[in-house]
């Protein structure tokens, strides 16, 4: 069938946030909460139920604020106060944090978090002596904690004491360290105003990161760009995108250095330094069990250094992953359009808006977008997806082809989705001949793209062409994708259009298993069940079909296999094809 298409590091923050996070999920009474309850709170159990649900949703400011009102009946209640001030900073909410981090620190000296984020006040209202205090105490004795010592290196900044500075940016000999450490070398010496030493320090980190960074890429054009060796930053963003084709953030810091335009957010402060730092180890903490971590991290990243737009962006990203839309779409429309990540956070908010059923706003944005790109397609693919989704398949195919067009002609590997999609919205729109030159196209570039090769393969079954060569492709498709039910029903789809019944029951019992709410699948596993004698079993599958809501044109056909067996569909549907 066809089918539509941290580098480890755990931090004493990481796991208190994960472990305060991961309690929401139990209370401290065993009695089921009512509707009544969870609607109003006003009682500290209410407080505390609605509390933890927003916690568990990933809902920062109403887990905050009702931890807040449970709190202030139940004062002394040490667990209520560390969920408040967790969800306090996850909200972005650092006023309540700070009136809620020294209590935190009272009712529990060990903690670590506190100090943390008490650090990062003191920073902020650049009290440097007091930060350096807290970022101190925020790790235990001799343990090497590495956002600490990147706050305490910019806070020395602060203090006007850059031997410090360079000192706690030393390389480690751990590798995953020495990458931060290597980039924040290269941002301390830029923000000392120390040309040569910056200079040294950001080919360190592009050697370190072979190049491959999209973060140092910026950081270091956006230096050679402010000292006047725009030449050499281009080259930097040129050798970025070779490592990674296309990638829409470097095209568009390509053309503003080309257009003279700032590309990049720089950095001229310590409150902004400690804000890359904690943008940095987000990036790193974002996956499993520790994505809330990663939110706490660019709060703060986002109070340091509001104008941080890759902190902006990312945070939006960490909300969408935590299913938080609304917040995503407001921090992805935050980011400003000097920002080389504005476009991708504008497509993204759009992507959002269509998700939500605002598909009229979001074409809006897509098509102001794709007016104002210069080089990326982009916009413009994103433009067709949407129209594609809705089914409007002719918007969809000059859609995708203005994005072909701004992306060739050399085209590289990683463009195959491009012309795929256009295949796509060709073959349904019932332009064949163009959609198969398409999606050759894509094979061309990509030869084994199991999806590409699935559903070429599956159109030539439907159409009964290239049977054998079908058969093949699909055999590639399916080792390459073993647990792809649609993959494997084409498969098994192909094997019955050959007669081969048997292998064709077996394969796509085989995709059931993986995909068994898919009308297509079980009509398929239905007809060849009949063709093997197994008719009960086929009739029980076609029923089971119609009840999956299948397309409207393949209702009548299954009713009829249900009347009068395979024949009778198969003569509707022949029928059905010729009054096309």
């Amino acid at each position: 069938m066809r089918a539509f298409p941290g580098t480890g590091f755990r931090s004493l923050l990481a796991l208190v946030l994960a472990s305060a996070l991961a309690a929401c999920g139990t209370t401290t009474t065993g009695s089921r909460a009512s509707g009544d309850d969870l609607k109003s709170g006003g009682t500290l159990y209410g407080d505390f139920l609605v509390a933890n649900y927003a916690g568990n949703t990933r809902d920062s400011r109403v887990a905050a604020a009702r931890y807040m009102a449970a709190l202030k009946q139940d004062p002394g209640n040490r667990t209520l106060l560390e969920r408040a001030f967790v969800f306090s900073v996850a909200a972005g909410d650092m006023d309540a944090a700070a009136r809620l981090a020294p209590q935190v620190s009272g009712a529990n000296p060990q903690s670590d978090l506190a100090p943390l984020i008490e650090g990062v006040i003191a920073l902020k209202r650049r009290d440097y002596a007091a930060a350096k205090a807290f970022f101190t105490a925020s790790h235990p004795p001799g343990d090497p904690d590495l956002m600490a010592a990147l706050a305490l290196a910019w806070t020395a900044v602060g203090q006007g004491d850059a031997a410090t500075a360079r000192a706690l940016l030393a390389p480690t000999g751990d590798p995953s360290s020495d990458v931060f450490i290597a980039y924040h070398r290269a941002r301390l010496e830029e923000a000392l105003k120390n040309p040569a030493g910056a200079d040294e320090a950001f080919q360190a980190a592009d050697r370190t990161t072979a190049g491959r960074s999209l973060t140092v890429a910026l950081a270091y054009a956006a230096w050679l760009q402010a000292t006047a060796r725009a030449d050499m930053a281009a080259t930097v963003l040129a050798r970025f995108l070779e490592s990674s084709p296309g990638n829409p953030v470097a095209v568009v810091a390509l053309d503003r250095l080309q257009a003279g335009k700032p590309i990049a957010h720089r950095i001229a402060t310590p409150q902004q330094g400690a804000a890359e730092g904690f943008y940095g180890i987000a990036s790193a903490v974002s996956d499993g069990d520790v994505q809330d971590a990663a939110i706490v991290y660019l709060r703060l990243a986002q109070y340091l250094d509001p104008g941080n737009d890759g902190a902006l962006a990312f945070l939006g990203g960490a909300m969408e992953r935590a299913g938080r839309k609304d917040d995503a779409i407001d921090l992805y429309r935050g980011v400003p359009d000097s920002s080389p990540f504005y476009l991708t956070a504008q497509v993204a908010a759009a992507d959002l808006l269509d998700e939500k059923g605002k598909t009229d706003e979001a074409i809006r944005i897509l098509v102001r977008l794709e007016a104002a790109e210069s080089t990326s397609g982009l916009a413009a693919s994103a433009l067709g997806d949407v129209y594609r989704a809705h089914e409007r398949w002719s918007e969809a195919v000059d859609a995708y082809g203005r994005a072909i067009a701004r992306t060739g002609p050399d085209f590289v590997g990683e463009d195959w989705p491009l012309f795929y999609a256009r295949g796509i919205a060709l073959e349904r729109g019932g332009r064949w001949a163009e959609a198969e030159a398409d999606f050759r196209a894509a094979l061309k570039l990509t030869p084994d793209q199991p999806l590409v090769l699935n559903y070429l393969a599956y159109s030539w079954i439907e159409r009964g062409e290239n049977i054998e060569q079908a058969l093949a492709m699909l055999q590639r498709a399916v080792e390459q994708r073993p647990d792809d039910g649609y993959i494997i029903d084409s498969l098994g789809w192909a094997y019955f259009r050959l007669g081969r019944y048997a292998e064709a029951v077996e394969t796509l019992e085989l995709a059931i298993a993986f995909s068994p709410y898919d009308p297509t699948l079980n009509e398929h596993l239905g007809d060849a069940y009949w063709k093997v004698g197994r008719e009960r079993e086929a009739r029980f599958q076609w029923g089971h079909a119609l009840k999956l809501k299948p397309e409207a044109p393949r209702l009548p056909i299954l009713e009829a296999k249900l009347a009068g067996g395979f024949a009778a569909g198969e003569a509707l549907e022949r029928q059905a094809a010729a009054g096309r």
